[in-house]
């Protein structure tokens, strides 16, 4: 699987990490030298595994402060940091480092004999397996992760659709009617609403079966999500219902596109099967956004309802606007 990688510190010190992930991965390595620069290859491409010089903790700690920020993602990090045993840098001063390393929030923690810096580095047999190693942990690590967020999101989509239309779902409106009331107020634009009910939907699941009412919802879910604007959204609010949220769109241009629709699903029958077509008419209600409104778009809604339940009391297969 290809990764992305991102290494940061000294020319000699991505020198030796290329040199040692060659075998291991041909995904493409962006090098970097400073924080900064690590920032700014980031923002280019989001890096998964990133392998840092973990001499300066100062500049460890710029590329791990960046893993905070909200734009950009999750990584797993390596600190890798070189140091030449002597009696003022014992195995005591390499743990304490380690320490303040692993507390920044790195992944992983490894030293190797040598001085990056100086470009001296003496890896010998033990210190190489280790890093590859590490070097290993850190992309099976990335490709765990990239799997979960795949998962995560698959999930996150089968949950915001209807499985029968294939429509966004209530939860999908819950989530969406209150982001697209913000954007209208904030560029002081109208937003309309609309609630269609098949008419009728008990008679034809008393008459005809279940299995024929499912194909009913499909085929009408259908002919609607062709009908509307690109910039319309269409929602299976629960049962025969749907909602469509209508951005930059008057109430006197919502009941507009709401009368053509009821026009286009009343004048065509749906083909069921080779034996079986029926006549659909809907019901619709429509509210428009005003000042008085709540911020999760529940009172529109329930204008919209209104508006659907006087357009069932008064024969069906019409439109009512709330005014």
């Amino acid at each position: 699987m290809e990764h992305s990688i991102l290494i940061v510190g000294h020319p000699a010190f991505g020198q030796m990490i290329q040199a040692q992930l060659q075998p291991l991965t041909s995904s493409e390595i962006a090098l970097a030298q400073s924080a900064m620069e690590a920032g700014l290859s980031m923002q280019a491409q989001s890096p998964d595994f990133v392998i840092i010089q973990g001499d300066d903790l100062n500049l460890a700690k710029g590329c791990l402060n960046l893993q905070s920020r909200s734009n950009f993602q999750w990584f797993y990090s390596l600190l890798i940091a070189g140091f030449e045993l002597s009696p003022r840098n014992d195995v005591a001063s390499q743990l304490r480092h380690q320490t303040h390393a692993l507390e920044l929030g790195a992944d992983a923690y490894l030293t190797v004999e040598g001085d990056f810096n100086q470009q001296r580095c003496k890896l010998d047999e033990t210190y190489g397996l280790l890093l590859k190693a590490q070097l290993r942990i850190g992309l099976q690590s990335a490709d765990r992760y990239r799997d979960l967020v795949q998962t995560n999101d698959l999930l996150s989509t089968i949950a915001l659709v209807d499985p029968l239309t294939e429509l966004n779902n209530r939860r999908a409106l819950d989530w969406d009617l209150p982001r697209q009331i913000k954007t209208a107020r904030q560029g002081d634009r109208p937003f309309s609403l609309l609630i269609f009910d098949l008419d009728f939907f008990k008679r034809i699941n008393d008459n005809y079966g279940h299995l024929v009412g499912d194909v009913s919802l499909k085929l009408l879910s259908a002919r609607l999500r062709h009908n509307l604007r690109a910039k319309d959204t269409l929602f299976r609010y629960g049962g025969e219902e749907f909602v469509v949220l209508l951005a930059d769109t008057p109430h006197d241009e919502a009941g507009e596109i709401a009368r053509r629709l009821c026009n286009i699903i009343s004048k065509q029958s749906f083909t069921i099967n080779d034996d079986l077509e029926l006549s659909l008419t809907v019901s619709v209600g429509v509210s428009e956004l005003n000042e008085k409104d709540d911020v999760d778009g529940l009172t529109l809604l329930e204008r919209a309802d209104q508006c659907l339940r006087k357009a069932k009391q008064t024969g069906r297969n019409r439109v009512v606007v709330y005014s």
